[in-house]
């Protein structure tokens, strides 16, 4: 997990993983988004892969431990 790969987050990387970390769903994380499944689904895994995260909670979690999402604010915002 690179750190400096961190900062090349784009916003709707971000959103995405805020909208994962509120529990989504990938088919209402592809309505919100205007995507369809499969793209959000790819999209997801792409970001597992990059921060070596073997699933989606890990992906969120890795996002708070890296202050990707704001601790201590609920419901889940960027950094």
């Amino acid at each position: 997990m690179d750190l400096a790969s961190v900062d090349l987050l784009n916003d709707r990387d971000t959103g995405l993983i805020v909208m994962l970390a509120k529990g989504y769903t990938t088919a209402r994380i592809a309505r919100e988004m205007n995507l369809s499944r499969y793209t959000v689904a790819e999209r997801i895994g792409k970001l597992l892969d990059r921060f070596a995260c073997s699933n989606r909670s890990q992906l969120v979690a890795y996002s708070y431990a890296h202050r990707l999402l704001d601790v201590g604010i609920w419901p889940p915002g960027t950094a």
